[in-house]
């Protein structure tokens, strides 16, 4: 990956004309942005001589016309071009008409005194097209993929340090699984998490609890380990908190189906000798999510998920059809699975 040593010869002085930030990680995007800013241009100067535009609400030829502009009272215009979306093979619902002929002159002799960037936020471009095949030839292409977990542990624990924090490892793994190993995630969090402990500059699992949100599927991955573990109590209370939360019934159940068949598939492509990253490939997920799911269907036989998958579907089923009280169809399901699985430990027959 070349984000940093891009981004330390920007900070050196090293300034290409025109740049390609592409990626799907927007935190590192956001850094290469504000660090092009703050190093091309001054406070003063970036009311002058900066310009940013969408190419879904705007033509590439208002963005090439600043481009062309002489500076104002400055030595460099800066100029960005957000979601490029005629450099992938994405169809392009806008009315808006690119001049792309108009694009490939201006960088076959970009101008001396401009920097242009185009922020893609794409995992990869088009390359059968002319006007990408031009466009790298000519720009400095500034990689921002989604890190993978490894890389995003190190990034994470580099800024607590250089921030003046510790951590206990009980917190920090939390925080990753809350964050669910997403950078741009983490990186929202810990502002929130540095001041609550500025005081002792100690940040505690307590601290990482009560303060990272959790989204709905984290939520529901732990509804999951509750039903799997036929803890009824733990898992109609949090079933409560999310009804409370005005999540709806229909889709607290799809979410949990769907986990449950990610738990199924895991299963059954790890009997296969698959690795985590290959099956993260098969099935077309984050890495980290297959690595949770290993983690928690080897506790459980694949008989009882399967069970519990056919429990949410009939479930599903009842749901759409209007079969009783919308609210009352998971407190059943869980209450017959724990029901039956208890029953099958005992040898009763059922």
């Amino acid at each position: 990956m070349n984000f940093g040593s891009e981004i330390t010869k920007i900070k050196n002085g090293t300034i290409a004309q025109v740049y390609v930030v592409l990626g799907t990680e927007s935190y590192l995007a956001s850094v290469a942005r504000k660090t092009l800013t703050d190093s091309l241009l001054t406070s003063e100067e970036l009311e002058l001589n900066f310009g940013a535009y969408d190419m879904e609400e705007v033509t590439i030829g208002t963005a090439l016309e600043d481009a062309e502009s002489i500076p104002f009272f400055g030595d460099r215009r800066v100029v960005f071009v957000d979601r490029p979306i005629f450099l992938t093979g994405e169809k392009i619902k806008s009315k808006l008409e690119h001049d792309l002929k108009w694009l490939e002159s201006y960088l076959s002799h970009p101008s001396e005194s401009t920097t242009l960037v185009f922020f893609a936020p794409y995992e990869k471009l088009d390359e059968r097209k002319k006007i990408t095949k031009l466009l790298k030839k000519t720009a400095t292409v500034i990689e921002v993929n989604a890190l993978v977990e490894k890389e995003m542990r190190k990034y994470v624990k580099d800024t607590i340090e250089n921030e003046g924090y510790r951590y206990s490892p009980e917190a920090f793994e939390l925080f990753i699984q809350l964050t669910d190993a997403r950078l741009s995630v983490a990186m929202g969090e810990l502002p929130k998490l540095f001041l609550y402990a500025q005081d002792t500059k100690y940040i505690t699992k307590e601290a990482v609890q009560e303060l990272v949100a959790k989204s709905l599927e984290q939520n529901i991955f732990a509804l999951n380990e509750y039903v799997l573990k036929k803890d009824v109590g733990q898992a109609l209370n949090l079933y409560q908190d999310l009804l409370l939360q005005k999540e709806d019934p229909i889709k607290i159940n799809a979410i949990m189906t769907s986990q449950f068949r990610l738990l199924i598939q895991v299963k059954i492509l790890e009997k296969k000798g698959y690795q985590q990253g290959d099956i993260a490939k098969q099935i077309k997920t984050h890495p980290y999510r297959v690595k949770l799911a290993i983690q928690q269907m080897r506790k459980i036989k694949e008989a009882a998920l399967i069970e519990a998958y056919k429990g949410l579907i009939d479930a599903e089923y009842r749901l759409k059809t209007g079969q009783g009280d919308k609210e009352m169809q998971f407190e059943l399901f869980v209450l017959q699975y724990a029901q039956k699985n208890s029953l099958k430990k005992t040898g009763t027959r059922i």
